[in-house]
């Protein structure tokens, strides 16, 4: 994807939507890309690819060229097999590592694969309560949202859990991280309360902006 390109999910449907932003700030959809796959959740793997978290497929994790191309990724038979509903998952990507990041929301588990190698593992732990939304974070570890802990987990990509980040609102469910790495934006999904926050993060966590 190119800087000023992202693409989005509807949460259902396969479909997903390439979207630019102009110089004005100005957003707009380009096309449209039709999937075989129900896909609900999605992230830059390359500027060529995305990864797609699905749903109603034993395949939990897919990926998508920006042409519209579907595939598996080598050792996808080291996943969960695990065939999710919507809202039950969703993935990231950490590119330098080729490591992929899923969530398991009531398994309250994230599973962290070395898609190269096809190594995986398991993270648990009693911050991490329905795990939703995921992005990368500073020095390519992983951020996750822990939905029923109104907070931000913070881990390695061994699984090492570095800290737990409070945030000002109920039933954190996005994240993303800006591109140098300073800010992180968090929305949620508690209804009529919903919300999207910014930050500052700090070495000893994060900081309202």
């Amino acid at each position: 994807m190119s800087h000023n390109a992202l693409c989005v999910t509807f949460g259902y449907g396969k479909v997903v939507l390439p979207l630019s932003e102009s110089t004005h700030n100005i957003i707009r959809p380009t096309r449209e890309i039709r999937t075989s796959s129900n896909f609900y959740s999605v992230c830059c793997m390359s500027p060529s690819h995305m990864v797609v978290g699905t749903y109603d497929d034993p395949r939990p994790a897919r990926m998508l060229s920006v042409d519209g191309v579907e595939a598996d990724f080598d050792h996808f038979l080291t996943f969960t097999m695990k065939t999710y509903k919507v809202d039950e998952s969703m993935c990231t990507y950490v590119r330098s590592n080729n490591t992929l990041v899923l969530t398991d929301r009531y398994a309250h588990t994230v599973y962290i694969y070395d898609t190269a190698k096809g190594t995986s593992r398991e993270v648990t732990n009693e911050n991490i309560q329905e795990p939703r939304g995921s992005c990368v974070g500073p020095g390519d570890s992983v951020l996750v949202c822990s939905m029923r802990k109104d907070s931000i987990a913070h881990l390695t990509i061994d699984g090492k859990i570095l800290g737990t980040y409070p945030v000002d609102m109920k039933f954190a469910n996005n994240i993303c991280v800006s591109k140098d790495g300073n800010r992180l934006a968090v929305s949620n999904s508690a209804r009529g309360n919903t919300k999207l926050q910014l930050y500052n993060i700090t070495s000893n966590g994060l900081d309202d902006l």
